[in-house]
């Protein structure tokens, strides 16, 4: 006769040990927004005591903002209100204020995992340091207004139009129009995926078709271009 053997689960400490040696961010927390775990990596970018954080509300923690500069961790989070019934949360970017006043933007990506100890769910954020990438956009958004504010009027831009070896326009199709008319808006490639239904990697494909149409070597270059030429 065969005898039976019973595997125990795991526990929330062999759960959360997964994420000891993790290169990104990780911060857990429990159904009432406390804070159930912090890894070394997110300590480092929050510059904060993980022994301290413990139980403390996460929007404490993380003094989270939205692109607009208003709060985006709060008690009534609606992140964590979607992990509660088991949504998924496409990943997002947020400002965060460090324990040394310093500003960093992250990008965030958010797991619920029933916990072991049989209090809901957990709510894992991973999240990573952007600041380059964001600075980068807020960039090219400041460019392509101040090149906005120096448009010529209409029946300027007719005239410098009629002159006998006019510039020809690239062939962009429909949907490369749509990926340079949301870059210029500064919207990050995850979300033009989301906005257009396509994957990531299909918008950079699109990106690097228009940088080669209009003849340009960087992004920014691209939407400078596009609004030169009224493509935007």
């Amino acid at each position: 006769m065969t005898s039976r053997v019973e595997i125990e689960g795991p526990t929330r400490e062999t759960l959360l040990r997964i994420f000891d040696s993790t290169a990104d961010g990780v911060q857990v927390v429990d159904s009432a927004q406390r804070i159930v775990y912090c890894n070394r990596a997110a300590a480092e970018l929050l510059d904060i005591d993980r022994d301290e954080v413990l139980g403390r509300p996460c929007y404490e923690v993380v003094v989270g903002e939205d692109y607009l500069g208003q709060p985006f961790c709060r008690g009534d989070c609606p992140i964590i209100e979607a992990t509660r019934h088991g949504r998924s949360v496409p990943n997002f970017d947020i400002q965060a204020r460090t324990a040394d006043h310093r500003s960093v933007w992250l990008n965030v990506s958010v797991l619920a995992v029933e916990d072991p100890e049989g209090e809901g769910r957990l709510t894992v954020s991973l999240f990573r340091d952007v600041t380059k990438r964001r600075r980068a956009e807020i960039l090219a958004q400041e460019t392509i207004e101040a090149v906005g504010r120096y448009q010529p009027a209409k029946d300027e831009a007719k005239e410098c139009n009629d002159g006998p070896y006019p510039v020809p326009s690239p062939r962009l199709t429909r949907r490369e129009l749509d990926v340079l008319q949301l870059l210029a808006a500064g919207t990050p490639v995850p979300v033009i995926a989301r906005t257009l239904g396509i994957k990531g990697a299909t918008v950079s494909n699109h990106i690097e078709h228009i940088l080669g149409k209009l003849g340009v070597h960087s992004r920014l270059e691209a939407v400078v271009f596009a609004v030169k030429g009224g493509l935007v």
